[in-house]
């Protein structure tokens, strides 16, 4: 089976690594695999490592969403800078000569269009909500209609299934399945509680990561562990990374908050944290959360999206409603060694039996070869 695949962007962040490792699954497993990419970007080197061939046409595939954002009052513009390029898009995917199209997360605009053109199978990967600060131009219903269709839809949490289906049940053509990570070579031992806490955020800086709940979080956290670190890993330029700067500042935090920057290596990000903090506004799945489970980090998360489906409060780890709430879990969580290192083995063990590679992957496969042979 050849199957094309398109993404909305080049950047080796969450959607894209868990798709990258789809990719390379069905590559291994002797499918013809291609990936069109809308500029270069780290996403390249790892394609060009394990050998799989790619395309870059510039070009913007979120052109259904309207955000408030500079670049966004150049939607017409783009929105005919992308039809004009869609010709390309189409003739490079003629001469793959696709059984199936599949867009990765915020794609399926092209992918959509490209499928009709060519009268092939269309596959929507919705790894994300896309609407914190972002608006589908013909609104929630319009967006299912537009998303549905789609010959197969793959949901990465119920949470997301139920925000883009308003509701109601999956259909025969819908699965959730959960992204699989491999396994953090970290064998479980039992930890001491740390006098000096090493709390630990991770994502691109974004008002939906949420970075600025866990900053706001530190004085009362400081209250009770008046040693805590909390330890920032990720970066973006722009706006709300001087936000965030900012109000580090306000708040007298800076002997309290380390800024890392990016770190490609998940190791170095997670070889010294004690407990991860979760604080994403409108996290689809949680790539972030498993990689700290699959090392025995305990996550203290919000409750809402895919993390309330991650996070099992008071079993491998605990969810909070409001900031206000984070001190208290931490209290809980911490409030002996053995409950401590009770949860945490709970964190290790289930996120390495739901959350494999191995069972995503092949998920993944069987429902490409079910809408195939529709």
């Amino acid at each position: 089976m050849r199957i094309l695949f398109i993404a909305n962007y080049s950047q080796l962040y969450g959607a894209n690594r868990s798709m990258l490792t789809i990719i390379e699954y069905l590559h291994n497993n002797e499918y013809d695999v291609k990936l069109i990419l809308p500029s270069k970007g780290d996403i390249c080197q790892e394609l060009d490592m394990i050998g799989i061939d790619y395309k870059v046409i510039p070009m913007f595939t979120q052109l259904y969403y309207l955000k408030r954002n500079i670049k966004y009052l150049a939607l017409p513009i783009l929105d005919i800078w992308t039809f004009f390029k869609l010709p390309f898009l189409i003739k490079e995917a003629k001469k793959f000569s696709p059984d199936i199209i599949y867009s990765n997360t915020s794609a399926e605009m092209t992918g959509i269009e490209v499928a009709k053109k060519l009268g092939v199978k269309h596959i929507s990967h919705i790894r994300e909500f896309m609407d914190h600060g972002a608006q589908f131009i013909m609104g929630k219903k319009g967006k299912k209609r537009f998303i549905n269709q789609s010959d197969g839809v793959i949901y990465v949490s119920y949470s997301v299934a139920n925000h883009v289906n308003l509701g109601e049940p999956l259909g025969k053509s819908q699965r959730v399945i959960y992204n699989g990570l491999k396994d953090a070579n970290v064998e479980f031992e039992d930890k001491e509680i740390c006098n000096s806490l090493n709390l630990g955020v991770v994502g691109i800086f974004d008002k939906a990561k949420g970075q600025d709940l866990a900053i706001n979080a530190m004085p009362k956290i400081l209250k009770i562990f008046p040693n805590a670190k909390l330890n920032i890993w990720g970066d973006k330029e722009g706006g709300f990374k001087r936000v965030i700067h900012k109000l580090v500042k306000s708040l007298n935090l800076d002997n309290s908050v380390v800024f890392h920057g990016f770190e490609k290596n998940s190791n170095q990000i997670y070889k010294d944290m004690d407990i991860l903090l979760m604080c994403s506004r409108c996290e689809g799945f949680g790539r972030v959360t498993v990689e700290a489970m699959q090392r025995g980090i305990p996550v203290i998360g919000l409750n809402t999206g895919g993390t309330s489906e991650l996070v099992k409060d008071g079993f491998n780890g605990y969810l909070f409603n409001s900031i206000q709430e984070i001190p208290s879990k931490l209290s809980l969580l911490l409030e002996s060694k053995e409950h401590y290192n009770h949860i945490r083995r709970n964190a290790y063990t289930e996120s390495r039996s739901m959350y494999s590679v191995t069972q995503y992957c092949k998920s993944v496969e069987d429902f490409i070869c079910q809408i195939y042979s529709l």
